[in-house]
Order: C-alpha cells, then sequence, then structure tokens
C-alpha cells in the first residue's frame, strides 16, 4: 500500500514485537500479554490497564508485573471499559448486547440494555470517557458488508441516564474525544473512514462531518478485503489521533489536519488491531491485537514508545 512520504514507519519495532522483547519504560517495545483472548478496548487508570477479552467473557488487569482477572461474565463477550460516571467501571458486552456497572472491587452493580427512550442498542462496542465523567460509546449495528448503516452513539451522562446522540452510522466502531473536549471522533468502520461531531455542553451532538478517508492516507487498494476498516480511537494531549486498522496489522497516527503522521506495524499474526490506550504522561502506548488464525483468536496486549513523542 502506498503510504505518504512524510510519515515515519516505526518498522523498527516489528523484530522486538514479534519477539515478545521485554524493555524498559523508554525502550522500544515489550509484550504486556503474549496470549490474550480477543483482547480490545483498554483502559488506563490508576496506574493498571484493563481491557477487555471477548471471546474469554472476561475482563483482565495487569498492574506492571502480572494479568489477573478482574471480572467476568458468561455470554457477555466484553470490548471496552471505561470509567462509570456514578464510581467504578462501566463495561461493554458486545455479544450480550448490554452495558455492565462494575465496582472497583470487581463486583457487578447493574446492567443496562436500553436508553432512557427505551431503545435497545446493538453491539455496545467502543467506549471513550469525556470531561464531564460521562461516557460516550458505539453501538455498531450488523458486521458485514451487505449491512446497512444502523450504527450509533450513544452517552452515559455524569447522572448515569443513558441517551442517544448520533445514528446512520455505517458500523459505528472508535471513539476519541479531543483534548479541549468540543470534538468526537467515531469510527466509520465499514466505510474506511472517521467522523466528527461537535459536542456540545449537555454531551449532545451536532455537526456530521467526516475528518479523513482511511484511502486518503494510505491508498486505495482493490485486493484490499471487506472487514479492514479504522476500529478503536485514542487521542493524546497535542490532538494527534491513532486509529487501529483492523485487518491490515497497524495503528494509523494522524495530525489535527487530517494527515498521516506515523505508522505503527503489529506482527502479521496479530494484524486484527482493535485498540489503544495511553500510558500516564504519553510517553508509551498501549495496544491490543487479536490475532486471525489462532483459536478464539488470541493475540496480544503489546506496549510501545510514542511515535511522536520527543525524547528527553
Amino acid at each position: 500500500m502506498a503510504v505518504r512520504k512524510s510519515s515515519r514507519t516505526l518498522a523498527v519495532l516489528l523484530p522486538l514485537l514479534a519477539s515478545g522483547a521485554g524493555l524498559a519504560p523508554g525502550g522500544e517495545a515489550k509484550t504486556v500479554n503474549p496470549d490474550a483472548y480477543y483482547p480490545e478496548g483498554p483502559l488506563v487508570d490508576d496506574g493498571n490497564l484493563y481491557y477487555a477479552e471477548m471471546t474469554a467473557n472476561r475482563v483482565t488487569r495487569w498492574d506492571g508485573k502480572e494479568n489477573r482477572v478482574f471480572w467476568e461474565r458468561p455470554g457477555c463477550g466484553p470490548t471496552s471499559v471505561a470509567r462509570h460516571p456514578l464510581g467504578g467501571f462501566n463495561i461493554l458486552c458486545h455479544i450480550g448486547e448490554y452495558i455492565v456497572h462494575v465496582g472497583r472491587d470487581g463486583q457487578t452493580i447493574g446492567t443496562t440494555d436500553e436508553d432512557a427512550a427505551g431503545r435497545h442498542f446493538q453491539d455496545p462496542n467502543a467506549s471513550v470517557n469525556d470531561r464531564r465523567g460521562g461516557v460516550y460509546f458505539s453501538s455498531s449495528g450488523l458486521f458485514s458488508p451487505s449491512a446497512k448503516s444502523e450504527g450509533a452513539v450513544l452517552y452515559l451522562d455524569p447522572e448515569g441516564s443513558l441517551h442517544r446522540m448520533a445514528e446512520g452510522i455505517h458500523y459505528a466502531n472508535g471513539v476519541a474525544v479531543s483534548p479541549d473536549g468540543t470534538t468526537l471522533y467515531v469510527s466509520e468502520h465499514l466505510s474506511r473512514r472517521i467522523l466528527a461531531y461537535d459536542i456540545a455542553g449537555d454531551g449532545s451532538l451536532s455537526g456530521k462531518r467526516v475528518f479523513v478517508a482511511l484511502d486518503d492516507l494510505v491508498g486505495e487498494d482493490r485486493n484490499r478485503t471487506w472487514e479492514i476498516g479504522p476500529d478503536g480511537l485514542a487521542m493524546d494531549r497535542e490532538g494527534n489521533l491513532f486509529a487501529a486498522e483492523y485487518g491490515a496489522g497497524r495503528v494509523l497516527v494522524i495530525d489535527r489536519e487530517g494527515r498521516l503522521a506515523a505508522t505503527i506495524p503489529v506482527p502479521a499474526d496479530d494484524r486484527y488491531v482493535t485498540g489503544i490506550a495511553f500510558e500516564a504522561g504519553e510517553q508509551r502506548l498501549f495496544i491490543t491485537a487479536p490475532g486471525a488464525e489462532r483459536p478464539a483468536m488470541r493475540g496480544a496486549v503489546l506496549s510501545v514508545p510514542h511515535p511522536l513523542m520527543k525524547k528527553d
């Protein structure tokens, strides 16, 4: 695939990630978990990394030394973790089609499968906290090349009430909020583009527009299979948008103007990249990357340096 000459490709990461090399903070790359069950939706909170393992129906916590099961529920199929507005965590059950409020002790507090208007949401997928303490999350719809544009974005407000804020998205996936809290970015996976919405003071969304089309960044490929598109999103404090390109084995780093600033590759065996989360200080980032050929799409959770961060 064609890549703009101005982009920086971190090819040096490939042999390190493939070998599972563990390096000290500030080094090149390390593997947090080499055998995670469809890892997705990472969150860094109070020095710990939480991530969903969809095909194992659990959320795992990494404290910097070891991975331990934090929460599990048969049939949930979790895909994302965020802080809950009322304390604890909000977990999206993609397979079960509901959200779960979980305490910091890992105990379930409650579940919800409809919004404040009584409408069910289909396939909750990715989530992000905003500056008000609320949670935006995507309701994807059917993942199929013939699927209609039924994706939506919902908002769990600071009082714990759930509202539908946007609809008509061709498989809504990753979500990210700009550093100033005024813009929400949403992956429109099946259209291979990232949308942007204006965020009002009450959390409502307006001004839907295309922020970037992935083919404008990496070039068109007639041989590309239908499932390859933007998955999880994360934004750093400088306003660079990190987009996991599911099926392509890479994270695209996009600057404020919608230009490709860097590309972070992952090993071919873990090419179904799903999510990104930053460590405190943003010197490094975590990447969740399910595998393609292994049972239950077992993949890896990786830690790599921020490609645009200036070294001290």
